[in-house]
């Protein structure tokens, strides 16, 4: 199986004319280097628009329209910056019917989580829910523009799991944000409760790998035998010449993620 990854593209619109704008003309390169490459599908890991003042609505279409000329399927993953455009509009936008959502592709389940689902852009629904903001807004290191997996998608997520378990099925998590200390820095942050959230990944051994963004320099550890993989950022794609975007092929045994100037980034042994 192969999977187009980009993450962090910060698509704006403050400082020229988006269409010919070089952040356009590289999208737009990586989506052809998706439809050489022909991937079984495309993650677009979050933060797809900058969210400016005043233009977050015509970012996210503009970009959308690029999108279109990729080839392929496109899955899209809920990032902080994309929040600027209203909760329900943005799903529209993406044809998402609910941020978090699961999909099979060949013999993988794939679990995309929304990690503003607690934030300061939806407010929380259950006691403990609110339990987990105000801890977050009161200690600044979790920072106000991450966010945190509710209750009600932390139950979907233990029976999504359970059912990939009792099918056989292996799993790929997918979140926005970095779900382990080691793939971030304190600037950025991770998702507020990843504490939690890896605890129920690890009583599952079908679940191989995390797919995330958010730290643009991208990181990868390993804990109990489960890869937590940062992809780097799209707009920082100047910093990590050959890397804007990556494709993965998915192995029985191993994940290989090869930038787009196809030198490899990872090559993981999966258990």
């Amino acid at each position: 199986m192969r999977i187009g990854l980009i993450s962090d593209i910060h698509f704006g619109l403050e400082e020229e004319p988006a269409a010919a704008s070089p952040a356009a003309a590289e999208l737009r390169s990586c989506l052809s280097h998706f439809n050489r490459c022909r991937p079984d599908f495309v993650l677009q890991l979050g933060d797809l628009i900058n969210g400016s003042d005043n233009a977050a609505a015509d970012e996210l279409r503009l970009a959308c329209r690029i999108f279109d000329t990729c080839k392929g399927t496109i899955r899209h993953v809920i990032g902080n910056h994309d929040l600027a455009v209203p909760r329900d509009e943005l799903l529209l936008t993406l044809g998402l019917q609910c941020a978090y959502y699961r999909f099979t592709a060949g013999s993988y389940r794939f679990i995309v989580l929304d990690g503003m689902d607690i934030s300061v852009h939806n407010e929380p629904e259950t006691p403990s829910d609110w339990d987990i903001f105000d801890k977050a807004l009161a200690e600044p290191s979790m920072h106000d523009y991450c966010g945190a997996v509710g209750e009600r998608q932390r139950e979907w997520l233990c029976s999504s799991l359970q059912a990939a378990s009792d099918n056989g099925e292996p799993v790929i998590v997918v979140c926005h944000f970095p779900l382990h200390p080691a793939t971030t820095d304190p600037k950025h942050g991770l998702l507020w409760n990843h504490r939690e959230i890896r605890e129920i990944l690890a009583a599952y051994p079908a679940v191989k790998a995390s797919l995330g963004g958010h730290f643009h320099h991208g990181g990868h550890t390993l804990e109990n035998g489960m890869h937590y993989i940062v992809l780097p950022a799209f707009i920082n794609r100047t910093e990590h010449p050959g890397y804007a975007c990556a494709v993965a092929e998915l192995h029985p045994d191993r994940l290989v993620i090869s930038g787009n100037d196809n030198a490899v980034l990872y090559n993981l042994a999966l258990t």
